[in-house]
């Protein structure tokens, strides 16, 4: 066989036009409204690949407006989370797994899928303030698939309160590609914590949250039992390298 050049200096694909930037990436300004529920133990557990195991019956879902993002311009996602727990090599973690995941920019998209192993899909999201209410959506296709609405700046929060429900900073994703041919490539169960984190302000306040069933993003699937409550924030934040939890391929021979 020829010399083969190694491809280690490359960061992705094509060579003269990276799709996405390298670590860290930096995050300005982004406002979320986070929408906690309860719901199906059943209907969660379907949604997890072992050893990744639930920790309740709490369902997060963040939606973003990120106006400054390094390498990507202005994006808009939302990012669907449960509570679970993954035994690795040193100890047990504790996050959030990211069940769905949409967003604006194929940047985004190629960087969360290739890197983080996220659930990524197309998708927009939607936060605005009409009146005294937050109203924040998510659509795909121009369909919309999830609506919430809560009281503007109904009441000063910590964002301690929110994390109690269950440590979503740290995201937990199963990591799946396949080879050309079909076979497994990467199976693993990856984990990345968000770093310097700067939230600028806070609030919390009673919501409500609609799912519309969807065929190609069927968020419907982790059905509504309670809504508890939602929390406006705004933060700064960075996106840096995270590490393999568990390794299936390997765990499998």
């Amino acid at each position: 066989m020829g010399q083969q050049n190694s491809s280690s200096s490359e960061w992705t694909v094509p060579k003269f036009a990276p799709l996405y930037p390298r670590f860290p990436i930096e995050y300005q300004n982004v406002e979320i409204l986070t929408t906690v529920y309860r719901s199906d133990p059943q209907a969660i557990a379907a949604h997890l690949t072992s050893p990744v195991e639930a920790t309740g019956d709490l369902v997060m879902i963040h939606f973003y407006h990120m106006p400054d993002v390094a390498g990507m311009g202005v994006v808009e996602e939302a990012n669907v989370m449960v509570g679970v727990k993954v035994p690795s090599v040193d100890k047990v973690h504790f996050g959030g797994f990211s069940t769905y995941l949409f967003i604006s920019s194929d940047v985004g998209l190629a960087q969360g899928r290739e890197i983080h192993g996220q659930p990524k899909k197309f998708g927009n999201t939607k936060i605005e303030v009409r009146g005294d209410t937050i109203v924040a959506e998510i659509s795909r296709n121009g369909i919309a698939i999830a609506q919430c609405t809560t009281p503007f700046k109904y009441q000063k929060a910590k964002i301690d309160e929110l994390t109690r429900y269950f440590p979503f900073r740290e995201n937990i994703n199963h990591k799946l590609i396949r080879n050309i041919d079909g076979t497994a490539s990467i199976d693993q169960i990856t984990s990345r914590v968000l770093s310097d984190v700067v939230v600028k302000e806070c609030w919390k306040g009673p919501a409500t949250l609609v799912l519309t069933p969807n065929i190609s993003a069927p968020i419907y699937r982790l059905p509504v039992l309670e809504t508890l409550e939602s929390f406006y924030w705004k933060a700064d934040f960075s996106l840096v390298p995270g590490e393999i939890l568990v390794d299936l391929l390997s765990e499998g021979e």
